[in-house]
């Protein structure tokens, strides 16, 4: 997992990413979201797949902007400021919380794993993993499946779709991890992933996993 240092440069400044082998430049991933809600083909729904792009870049822009406006509020430090600027405050004022006791490791931990995960949710909108569903319930929530309910701006729902509650999203350059759908429980680290086997009743080698998701990707 990206450090929060290396997650906050990728969201708030251009930053050279390495991917087989290879070095390209990228603009700050803040930019390319905000870019894409402001795009004239999402902006004047000229096309549905961009009409679609713009509404998710602008719900993901929503839900990172509040997240962190919330927490920087929580932390007596106020919620004004660019967004990239909150973000770039944000790690500190956690920092700080944490060395005086206002809050324990467990929520430091999840707060910092904040910032990789806004990196991947903005990565992954514009290049989408492919998923690998496993059907055995998750052992956490003990759902086999999850309702994905699209609706439209009226909040009227357009389509209901019945979907693997635990996926392995695989993507070239990312580690493996199995997540749920459902509950929102993750699996990361290789004790991690044969826990989730054993739990689903899966023999499952992990290195040989993530050898075969590595080729087949």
């Amino acid at each position: 997992m990206l450090t929060t240092d290396r997650a906050v440069e990728r969201l708030t400044e251009n930053h050279t990413v390495r991917l087989n082998g290879a070095e390209y430049e990228c603009t700050a991933l803040l930019t390319q979201l905000r870019e894409a809600i402001a795009s004239s083909t999402g902006a004047s729904g000229g096309s549905e797949g961009g009409g679609l792009m713009n509404l998710a870049a602008l719900t993901l822009w929503d839900n990172i902007d509040g997240v962190a406006r919330g927490w920087q509020q929580t932390f007596w430090a106020g919620h004004r400021g660019e967004l990239a600027q909150v973000i770039r405050r944000l790690p500190r004022l956690i920092q700080a919380a944490h060395v005086l006791n206002e809050i324990d490791d467990a929520l430091r931990g999840r707060l910092d794993a904040l910032f990789a995960t806004w990196v991947t949710q903005i990565e992954d909108l514009f290049d989408p993993p492919r998923v690998q569903e496993l059907t055995a319930p998750c052992p956490t929530c003990g759902e086999r499946y999850h309702q994905k309910v699209t609706t439209d701006e009226r909040g009227a729902v357009i389509e209901t779709v019945r979907m693997a509650a635990v996926i392995i999203p695989v993507k070239s350059g990312r580690a493996l991890v199995a997540e749920c759908r459902s509950c929102g429980m993750h699996w990361g680290t290789e004790r991690d992933l044969s826990a989730l086997a054993a739990g689903m009743g899966i023999e499952a080698d992990v290195a040989a996993l993530q050898k075969l998701l590595t080729i087949s990707s």
